[in-house]
Formats: structure tokens, C-alpha cells, sequence
């Protein structure tokens, strides 16, 4: 009829900024469309059921019109841990053609998830473990699984810099996070600051429980030309040249190795 043409003209002719109105067809397709109805783009994280398990991958149902599929290439990783039914986080990996049909992956997904726990890790100031894979200029790199490599600057590797960072190469060590870059995929730790937080905490006992005259079993940290710093528990005390033995002693480095237990009696204190 009349009224249907003009209405059809309208919904096909230029706005009133010069630009095309889509025709009705149009509007419905792009209303119908999987990819638009749910707002999905590529990279998008999002939570689907599993409805099949088979040799080519896993569907996933993730609300649009057809499944997703996570492809066979990562089924050998998860197919011990997911079962129809279970509820998992997928990525929007590629989105293979017009009507939607998409491409899934878990393991990217768990990437993701990786990278939200490392935040609550920074937050919290959990303490993880990690093994020193490599000395690099400025510092060393350890492996953080699924975070890939983390980065400990040699300002934080322990409390004194060290002068040789190769010593630490396959050691494991405790840390805290103090930064994450997620952009950049970068993950910065320190060691020091672990090390610092439970000598505080050893110190103040130690202290409440230090008297003169107590014999005390310390370990050798520091040895200068006159002397050596013993540390006790969270507390370095001064052990003089003069007081290493009854005989004479020219050099305290000919006497003492650093890390070496040894049994010293406090002479005097001065909390203060």
C-alpha cells in the first residue's frame, strides 16, 4: 500500500545527515545476530557451559545461537578437568564467520584468570615461591608459570645488593609482588622485602629476650677489618676484633666465613 512504500523509502533513503538508513531486513539480521545480540568481540572473556566433549574439541554454550568451540589442540590439557555440564571460562578466541560461529579457548581463559590472581596476590601481599631461571643486566628472572617470567630487580634480590646475581640461578626463592604491568605482560618481585618483614618480625623477640651475659648461638653475616656482625635473630651484634680469641688475630676474614654458626656471649647492650 501507499503508507508501506513511503514507510519502506524512509527506512531505505538518507537521515537528515545525509547518511542511509538500513532497511528493516537489516535491523533484524543485526537484531538476530549472535555476535551483536550478546555484544561478543574477539578477546572478550566470558563464562559457558559445556555440551559436548568429542574428538574435534569441546561446545561450549556461551548464549548465542550456535555453541562455540574450543578446538582439539587444547582438549588433551583440559579433558581430564571438565565434564558436560560444568560451568568454565572461555576466551572469544576468533570469530570464524557472519553469523557468529566462534572460536573458543581455555586456555587463554586461564591465562586471564592468572593474571586476575596475580592482582589479588600484589593486594594482599601474599608470599609465592619461584625458581631463579636467569641473570639478566639489572637483575634475575624467575618462572611464574602461567604469568610467564617475573622480573626481581637486584636492589631487591636480597637486604645488601649482591655483587654476583649468577650465585642465585636455580634457587628458589620466596617473594612478594610490587608491581604488575598487565599490558606489558610484566610482573616485577622482590625477595628483600620478604626477608626484611621476618627479620622485623624475628627482631622484636629477640630483643625482648636479649640480657648481658647470655651465651648465644648466632650466624656470621658480615666480617669488616675490625670484626664481625653476628646476627642473632633478626639482630646483628658487633663481635670486635679483640674479642675472637685469646690469641692475636690480624685479620677476622682469616678467622671467620660468612654463614658460619657460632657461639657468642653478649657482653652489652644498648636498646637505645
Amino acid at each position: 500500500d501507499r503508507f508501506g512504500a513511503e514507510r519502506s523509502d524512509a527506512e531505505q533513503g538518507p537521515d537528515e545527515n545525509g547518511e542511509t538508513m538500513p532497511s528493516m531486513d537489516e535491523l533484524m539480521a543485526r537484531y538476530e545476530s549472535p555476535e551483536l545480540t550478546n555484544d561478543l568481540r574477539e578477546g572478550d572473556l566470558v563464562t559457558g557451559t559445556v555440551v559436548q566433549i568429542s574428538y574435534n574439541g569441546v561446545m561450549v554454550d556461551v548464549g548465542t545461537k550456535s555453541e562455540g568451540l574450543i578446538p582439539k589442540g587444547e582438549l588433551e590439557a583440559i579433558r581430564d578437568s571438565i565434564k558436560v555440564g560444568d560451568e568454565i571460562k572461555v576466551v572469544v578466541w576468533r570469530i570464524e564467520s557472519e553469523d557468529g560461529y566462534l572460536l573458543l579457548s581455555k586456555r587463554q581463559a586461564d591465562v586471564e584468570a592468572a593474571w586476575e590472581h596475580i592482582l589479588d596476590i600484589q593486594d594482599s601481599g601474599e608470599i609465592l615461591e619461584a625458581r631463579v631461571v636467569e641473570a639478566v643486566k639489572g637483575g634475575l628472572l624467575v618462572d611464574l608459570g602461567l604469568y610467564g617470567q617475573g622480573f626481581v630487580p637486584a636492589s631487591h634480590v636480597s637486604v645488601r645488593r649482591p655483587r654476583n646475581l649468577n650465585k642465585y640461578m636455580g634457587q628458589t626463592l620466596r617473594l612478594v609482588v610490587i608491581e604488575v604491568e598487565r599490558k606489558r605482560k610484566r610482573v616485577v618481585l622482590s625477595h628483600r622485602l620478604v626477608v626484611e618483614n621476618e627479620r622485623a618480625a624475628e627482631r622484636d623477640v629477640t630483643m625482648a629476650r636479649l640480657r648481658e651475659g647470655q651465651v648465644r648461638r648466632g650466624v656470621v653475616r658480615r666480617i669488616t677489618d675490625f670484626g664481625a656482625f653476628i646476627d642473632l635473630g633478626g639482630v646483628d651484634g658487633l663481635l670486635h676484633v679483640s674479642e675472637l680469641s685469646w690469641k692475636r688475630v690480624d685479620s677476622p676474614h682469616e678467622e671467620l666465613k660468612v654463614g658460619e654458626p657460632l657461639e657468642v656471649m653478649v657482653l652489652k647492650l644498648n636498646l637505645g
